[in-house]
């Protein structure tokens, strides 16, 4: 139903070169003028004061310097107290993904410049990004307390209203979607225009019945919660309501309304997550009865630290779920009770953090049916089949919020009995192949940030929303290769969302 919070963790750390340079590059200007103004007015003074501060003058000019040069460890090692060459150091770490060895560098920064205020602005993110909730709070209130411009000041605010909302006990989160789409075949209809039966092939009479395109309205309304009952290790219950429309311009028959819930555990162990969950599913087809579900499954993550400490963890999971699924009949389509019966899937992926701006991941994919009995077809079980299949996903985190996420997949699913109302003695086998990309960024973004900041400056809740609201464009690829004319489909789309979410 939504992205599980370990992947979303992790996709976070790749936004975290985006947002590391940009809020300790706005709190420059007054973090420098602060510190050369005590510079000056400590020249014959206390030359231990003298020095911290030149140390954070230093440190401040090294994190706004675009041509910071490469420093290895050994430069680290001959002259320790070097502010400059530390922070150098630090975005170095921070470019090869080595996050937590950023942290420990800008610590030391820090003890040797406590004043330089970006470079505190930049270690306060860092703790954030780890979820290390509490520090990471002390660290924005002390940046807090400087003279900030306002750019700063609304992003410090923003972080520590996001920490005060994480260490609730009950957090709850509700997110509304819309969207438009335009489908090339929305009715899945089969590319050659032709069906068999009987062993007959024989053209598609019916203009309705051949691939017909579709414009759609998409409406999503989704409701999440954790709660953390107290329990060591951060265990939580978690759960969540989906309602999601899909109304056609014409078409009518193909509407789709369905409600999804579910309601699981996490038992949160030092490298390992276990998941177990329930979950419910009901849709309606034009209004009509359609489906229903109940299931339950079981996620395990895992983390794998690499002998290599300068490299990401692997993150790892696997998960079983087993589910009864009914179809019913409506009167645009008689035979979809046939479809009814058990379901059992089974997933194992891996996903790691190539650098900070780019995730990949690699999941396969094993899944079983078995189809209800038809009696008009000497029982045949024309709906069981076994399903394989492997996927490959890329999450590339761009400039000022903005993101590419592409998934490439590849499958086989074969059926166990022959269809003879179709074709006799042939096994249906289908090969389904989708390729998809979505490209999104805040709605500010589209309107212009420039633009934004201006018309605040004379209306402060002139557009507030743009900030919260995610605009994303996607284009999607589906072609399913069937030894079976009536199965093999080909489906273009593309479609643009609004999304916001509201967080309590």
């Amino acid at each position: 139903m939504n992205l599980k919070p370990a992947f979303l963790q992790t996709i976070l750390m790749g936004f975290l070169v985006l947002s590391l340079f940009t809020g300790p590059a706005l709190a420059q200007q007054v973090a420098q003028n602060q510190i050369e103004q005590r510079v000056e007015d400590a020249q014959g003074e206390n030359p231990g004061i003298t020095a911290a501060q030149r140390a954070a003058r230093a440190a401040i000019d090294a994190m706004n310097d675009p041509n910071c040069p490469t420093v290895t460890f050994a430069d680290i090692l001959s002259n320790p107290d070097d502010s400059a060459l530390n922070v150098c150091y630090a975005r170095g770490q921070i470019q090869s993904g080595n996050v937590k060895g950023a942290l420990a560098t800008l610590e030391r920064v820090l003890l040797i410049a406590p004043e330089a205020l970006n470079v505190r602005l930049l270690y306060a993110i860092i703790l954030y990004r780890l979820d290390n909730m509490a520090e990471a709070e002390r660290e924005f209130q002390t940046v807090a307390q400087a003279d900030l411009p306002p750019e700063v000041r609304n992003q410090v605010d923003t972080y520590l209203n996001d920490i005060q909302q994480q260490q609730k006990t009950t957090k709850q989160s509700v997110k509304v979607s819309v969207g438009v789409y335009a489908d090339s075949n929305r009715n899945a209809a089969p590319v050659s225009e032709s069906l068999t039966a009987f062993g007959a092939r024989s053209p598609i009479a019916l203009e309705r019945d051949r691939p017909n395109g579709a414009l759609g309205l998409l409406t999503i309304l989704g409701y999440d919660f954790t709660h953390d009952p107290g329990l060591q290790n951060q265990h939580e219950i978690f759960g969540g309501v989906d309602l999601y429309g899909d109304t056609l311009s014409e078409q009518n028959k193909l509407d789709i309304q369905a409600l999804n819930m579910d309601l699981g555990f996490r038992w949160r162990y030092p490298g390992v997550t276990i998941a177990p969950r329930v979950f419910l599913s009901n849709m309606r087809l034009g209004w009509d009865k359609f489906y229903n579900s109940k299931g339950v499954e079981l996620r395990v993550d895992h983390k794998i630290r690499l002998p290599d400490p300068g490299m990401a963890p692997l993150d790892s999971w696997f998960l079983v779920s087993g589910q009864q699924e009914n179809y019913h009949n409506t009167p645009e389509f008689q035979t979809l009770t046939l479809r009814s019966g058990r379901k059992s899937d089974a997933e194992i992926g891996v996903g790691t953090l190539l650098f900070p701006e780019h995730y990949v991941s690699l999941v396969a994919r094993e899944q079983y049916k078995s189809g209800a009995s038809d009696p008009g077809n000497s029982g045949a079980k024309t709906f069981s089949y076994k399903y394989h299949s492997v996927e490959a996903n890329h999450t590339w985190i761009l400039e000022n919020g903005k993101f590419l996420v592409s998934t490439i997949g590849l499958g086989t699913r074969q059926y166990k009995q022959p269809d003879p109302l179709v074709q006799s003695g042939v096994h249906r086998l289908e090969q389904p192949f989708l390729m998809r990309m979505t490209y999104g960024m805040p709605l500010s973004e589209l309107i212009g940030t420039n633009w934004l900041k201006e018309r605040r400056a004379e209306t402060p809740d002139f557009l507030y929303f743009a900030e919260d609201t995610t605009i994303s464009l996607t284009g999607e690829y589906r072609y399913q290769r069937s030894n079976i004319t009536n199965y093999q489909t080909e489906n273009k789309r593309i479609q643009l969302m609004l999304t916001r979410s509201f967080d309590f």
